[in-house]
């Protein structure tokens, strides 16, 4: 099927097109979107922004206009998910001077990941509202505006709290991370 009558099957909001698209250029998307976001995040940042931006295909398929090929509208919108991805993930927690360095070397990734999981746990140990606040700020990438209210808090008082869960977070994994439980 050409290029051109896909869109027009996904702009009628048919499942199937969408299915098809994703079949037809999840490598392709990857690839754009692996380049942009380089080495430094997990393989689970890479599959979030390929899914993101055909998400994105689905609900903004109407803003497409018709030409020849799809491939400039998702390489644009994969770079940009990546882009976006990279500057919440970086800088976000000040985590940076105890993450190593990832080169070729696997002992670092392995050393990098556990420190993701080692993140991942604490934030899951963490009270209302700030495991629910983190969680949908940093890992699920929602604008704080809207975060805040769906939480009964103020902007300034969800801003408090993700400083301080920043402070209790970094102190918890420099002092070794909390148990596997």
């Amino acid at each position: 099927m050409k290029e051109e009558a896909l869109l027009r099957h996904i702009q009628a909001g048919r499942r199937w097109a969408l299915h098809a698209a994703i079949r037809r250029y999840t490598g392709y998307v990857t690839a754009v979107a692996a380049r942009t976001l380089g080495p430094s995040l997990l393989p689970e940042d890479l599959e979030e922004v390929v899914s993101d931006v055909f998400v994105t295909l689905w609900l903004r398929s109407g803003d497409i206009q018709s030409g020849p090929s799809l491939r400039p509208w998702l390489a644009a919108v994969a770079r940009n998910k990546a882009a976006d991805r990279l500057r919440r993930t970086r800088g976000v927690l000040p985590l940076s001077d105890t993450l190593p360095a990832v080169g070729d070397l696997p002992e670092a990734l392995v050393e990098r990941q556990e420190c993701h999981a080692q993140l991942r746990r604490a934030v899951e140990a963490m009270e209302e509202p700030d495991r629910t606040l983190f969680l949908l700020y940093y890992y699920e990438d929602q604008p704080l505006k809207e975060v805040a209210p769906r939480l009964g808090l103020s902007l300034a008082a969800a801003k408090a709290r993700l400083s301080r869960g920043r402070k209790r977070l970094k102190e918890t994994l420099l002092k070794g991370g909390i148990d596997h439980a």
